[in-house]
Order: C-alpha cells, then sequence, then structure tokens
C-alpha cells in the first residue's frame, strides 16, 4: 500500500508566490495544486479534498475572506486554511482568524517558514484523520455487535480482519471478546483474557478498565468516549494510545449489554510531551481543560471536541474561554487559540 501524498493547494494569483512555493516544496512529497483566484480555489478544493491551504487574502473574482465564508457555508470537509497576506489592519487580520483560519504568513513569504508550516499542519490533518477513523469504527462495531449479538462468530471475524487492538466486555466488566491485534500487542493469550475481569488481566493493562459511572454515561448518551493513556506494550515499551469506547445496546430488548473498545497508538505525535509541557507551565489548568488543549491543537471544531469527549457543546465553549484566559489571550488580539497552543 501506498503511503498516502498530502495534498496542498495554493490559493494565489502572484506567479512569483506560486513559483516559490512549487521550488520550495518541491523535495517535501507533496502534491502540489494551484488556484488563480477564490472561485478557481474553491472548485479545486471542492476536486480534490487537500490536507492544507495557503490562502492569498487579495485576489480578484472572489477574495480570501469571500472565499472563506463560501468555504463554510458550503460545509466542504474542513482543513487547515493559512493565510497570506500583505494586510497590516487589525480589522481585517481579525475577520481572518473570525472565518477559522488556523495561522497567517506575510508577504514577503519565507522557504523556511512555508516548509515548517507544512510540516505541522499536514501532520495535524493526519492526527485528526486517524482519530476520526478511529471512532468512526468503534460506533460501525457497536452498531455491528447489537445486530450480530456480543459473543456471534461473526463479529468476531469483523474485529479480526481489523489491525487496531479490540475488545469487549460485557456489563459484569468480563472480557468476552479480543482479537489478534489486541493479543499482539498486550503480549497476552487469548485463554488467559477471555473470562477474567478487567481487574483481573493485569495491573498493567488498566486501559482495558473504566470507572463504572462512566460507562453508564456512555450508555445514557450512546456516543463514543475517547481517553489518553500511557501502556505498556508486549515488549515492556511505553507507548501512548487513545482509548475508545462505545456501549453496545442490544438491537432486540434495547438493554445495555456490554462495553466495546478499540486503541490506536499515537505515541509517534508526543502527547505525552506536549500535555506535560502544558501541565508545567500552566498548574492552573484542570485535567479536562488539557484533554480539550489537545484537541484543540489538532483544529478540531467545538463540535469536534465535544463529541471525542463525550462532553456537551456548551461544556467545550466553556473550557475554551478558560483556556483562552489562562494563557493570556485577550479578546480582540486576534489569536487564534490553536495556534497559540501549537506554539508551545
Amino acid at each position: 500500500m501506498h503511503k498516502h501524498k498530502p495534498k496542498i493547494l495554493i490559493v494565489d494569483d502572484d506567479s512569483t508566490i506560486c513559483s516559490m512555493m512549487a521550488e520550495t516544496l518541491k523535495d517535501e512529497g507533496y502534491d502540489l495544486f494551484f488556484a488563480i483566484n477564490g472561485q478557481d480555489g474553491l472548485a479545486k478544493a471542492i476536486s480534490i479534498h487537500p490536507d492544507l491551504i495557503f490562502l492569498d487574502m487579495c485576489m480578484p473574482v472572489l477574495d480570501g475572506i469571500g472565499f472563506l465564508k463560501e468555504w463554510k457555508q458550503r460545509g466542504i470537509s474542513p482543513c487547515p486554511v493559512i493565510a497570506i497576506t500583505g494586510y497590516e489592519d487589525d480589522l481585517v487580520l481579525g475577520e481572518c482568524f473570525d472565518q477559522g483560519i488556523f495561522s497567517l504568513i506575510r508577504k514577503p513569504c519565507h522557504p523556511f517558514e512555508i516548509v515548517a508550516l507544512c510540516r505541522r499542519y499536514t501532520r495535524l490533518t493526519e492526527i485528526k484523520k486517524r482519530l476520526s477513523f478511529n471512532v468512526d469504527t468503534v460506533a460501525f462495531l457497536s452498531k455491528q455487535a447489537s445486530t450480530f449479538g456480543l459473543d456471534n462468530i461473526d463479529e468476531q471475524d469483523l474485529i479480526e480482519a481489523l489491525p487496531l487492538p479490540v475488545f469487549v466486555k460485557n456489563k459484569e466488566r468480563v472480557l468476552i471478546q479480543v482479537n489478534r491485534a489486541f493479543e499482539e500487542f498486550t503480549g497476552l493469550s487469548r485463554d488467559a483474557i477471555i473470562g477474567k475481569s478487567c481487574e483481573d488481566i493485569s495491573s498493567d493493562k488498566q486501559f482495558v478498565a473504566q470507572d463504572h459511572e462512566s460507562e453508564l454515561s456512555l450508555v445514557e448518551n450512546r456516543g463514543v468516549s475517547c481517553l489518553e493513556q500511557m501502556v505498556t506494550e508486549r515488549s515492556g515499551k511505553q507507548r501512548e494510545v487513545i482509548v475508545c469506547r462505545s456501549a453496545v445496546i442490544s438491537g432486540s430488548s434495547n438493554d445495555w449489554v456490554g462495553i466495546l473498545g478499540v486503541l490506536i497508538d499515537i505515541t509517534e505525535f508526543g502527547f505525552s510531551s506536549f500535555k506535560k509541557q502544558l501541565a508545567i507551565r500552566y498548574p492552573t489548568l484542570s485535567a479536562r481543560e488539557r484533554e480539550v488543549a489537545n484537541l484543540v491543537r489538532l483544529g478540531m471544531s467545538n463540535k469536534e471536541v465535544a463529541h471525542q469527549l463525550n462532553i456537551a457543546l456548551c461544556t467545550v465553549e466553556y473550557h475554551r474561554a478558560h483556556l483562552r484566559e489562562k494563557l493570556g489571550l485577550k479578546k480582540g488580539d486576534n489569536v487564534n487559540l490553536s495556534t497559540a497552543l501549537l506554539s508551545l
């Protein structure tokens, strides 16, 4: 399988800047696409689904602000947008951030800055895709489990086909299913897992367990819960994973019958170091505020953060406001929260 090449769309009517961007990024492993105005840029964005967009603010036909408004109205799949601007007007820059840009660069553009931003934001897009895939996987498997029954052989075939570690436990917190990927990750055989309670498996495999109250909340909300944890894999190496859980509801009786979990390894992205740094630099941040900060740092919208953490949208907005305050960001300073977190 070929590795996905990130797609970068450059929307600018200045041929000099487009040539500089093409030359700067030619050896970086990206697929580059160009548009000469906002209207052309929208058409190409709809067609290619870019991972990152560089957007000039001053263009003919449709300018950058017009592009952003149209982009938002059409509900096109979001990706990071970096504004290219020569404006110094705070009102214009404030509108750019209000319309959802992630960052901005001023003309003349410097090649090293272009490369750094591309590496940072295409990486964030990749993380978002992985997280989204994992949540969708849990939701899909949970639905299938409701249809088949938790211990049905058809569902076992389904989870075996996944490269991600998967576990299923009943409401008595006893493990009743795992796949081969889970065995390989933990270093435990299926015989050592099936029929054992979460606590009996091993003290260093607590990512399987979650407090009963949290699991009941999953049942009530019919959502997916995601939690970052450090775990010890088979080799003894410390890894960081996101554990996503979903309640399995019986299709016939509508009763809660168990919890299904999927793991995704995010060690390579250095989440732990970021959270530790955040805790050290801003000790007044709560654990939930650090969780919200992590996901905002990935460029997630409030709605996406609420879905990931299984909390209300108004709660996310509350935590974002507190994050801005504790990070020293003031209203009207035109600093995007995700940009501020990325700069830490």
